[in-house]
């Protein structure tokens, strides 16, 4: 049976609805200012919402996952066709797991592009809700248009978390800068909307926060706030954001490399970026046999499972915490087992993919809870 069809909409919420979903403090200042931007050349439809109206069968199984990127149509870049290679890789990637992906073809922003990507993630997130809970995508992934699969082989639901650990809402990354926005994972629900929400509206009611990585850093700073934090956890970015390093060497069985910054440091521009990537497309398009492995040949699920173990183990340890305090008020290690719980608790918030950071960290505490 064809999949019923729902309205189209996507969300363009004015800034007084989003002071219903939160508020911000602080005195106001100057209108928040963006660089300056040449406008789009796209103006075609907007593909990427046409098959999110199609439901997912009831009768199907497991986790539901849809993946989304931009690709501008009319776009001259000079990487236009490496771009479009890029995202059929993705394509043929869901296609092998049974992932929809949806691209944006023209700017929903035509005067700020850096913040196209959270709205459109956040309207995709609401067709979504706007369905039946048996019909609708579970978790949306984000992949910029410069990362390539080269393991098709790895599911994106291998890196979501096991149904008890259900008040994470947002899988990240992060690097030397901190959190990457390039990759991202996203749960479908109210949560997720709420957050995009107070990402589109912090240049206009929180207009005195900095933003040097504009989209990227106003997420960052949307996912740290204390009504959010403990909702978002970085995994290790080499499972599904690997960047391109000439000196780190290939990897094959890895999921994906993400070309980020190539030729912008060198000085070599497109020209530099381009030629690096057709290496590693033609790769994947045609030596597939010299990168993919079966999953089971590879540590992500050993990995995976191990990760969350940590995890829920440290959240375990930190409930424990609490009334340890409580039966414990004059114990000679309280003020160790508070700085334990400090450094453990900010483990958690932003050094989870440091798996054994985590685990030590976690250990440490545990066994000053003992003594």
């Amino acid at each position: 049976m064809a999949a019923r069809r729902r309205p189209l909409f996507f969300i363009a919420v004015p800034a007084l609805v989003l002071i219903y979903f939160f508020s911000f403090t602080g005195i106001p200042s100057a209108p928040f200012t963006y660089p300056p931007i040449p406008p789009s050349q796209s103006l075609g439809t907007h593909a990427g919402l046409e098959n999110c109206t199609d439901d997912f069968d009831d009768s199907y199984e497991g986790l539901r996952v849809r993946q989304a990127t931009m690709l501008y149509e009319g776009d001259k870049d000079k990487l236009r066709g490496i771009y479009e290679r890029c995202v059929e890789t993705h394509r043929k990637h869901g296609d092998r797991w049974g992932v929809p992906t949806h691209v944006l073809g023209h700017a929903l922003y035509e005067d700020n592009s850096y913040f196209n990507k959270p709205a459109y993630l956040q309207s995709l997130v609401m067709v979504e809700l706007a369905k039946p809970a048996a019909k609708r995508a579970d978790w949306i992934v984000w992949f910029d248009g410069d990362s390539v699969i080269m393991n098709p082989e790895i599911p994106w639901t291998i890196f979501l978390p096991p149904s008890d650990l259900h008040d994470y809402h947002i899988l990240g990354t992060q690097d030397n800068n901190g959190f990457n926005a390039g990759m991202l994972i996203l749960r479908v629900d109210q949560w997720t909307v709420r957050a995009l929400s107070q990402v589109l509206a912090l240049p206009v009611l929180q207009s005195n926060v900095g933003l040097p990585f504009y989209d990227q850093s106003a997420l960052d700073w949307v996912f740290q706030l204390p009504a959010n934090q403990e909702h978002f956890i970085f995994q290790p970015r080499h499972w599904w954001n690997r960047y391109f390093f000439t000196g780190d060497g290939d990897q094959p069985g890895e999921m994906l490399l993400h070309f980020a910054g190539i030729g912008a440091q060198s000085g070599g521009g497109s020209e530099e970026k381009s030629g690096v990537m057709r290496k590693y497309l033609d790769k994947a398009e045609t030596e597939p046999q010299s990168w993919t492995k079966d999953l089971s040949k590879t540590p992500y699920e050993k990995e995976t499972k191990a990760f969350w173990d940590d995890v829920r183990n440290a959240k375990e340890t930190l409930q424990k915490t609490g009334k340890w305090f409580r039966d414990h008020p004059a114990n000679k290690h309280v003020h160790e087992v508070q700085e334990a719980e400090k450094v453990l608790r900010d483990t958690l918030l932003r050094g989870a993919d440091n798996v054994d950071w985590l685990s030590g960290n976690t250990t440490q505490l545990q066994k000053l809870l003992r003594d």
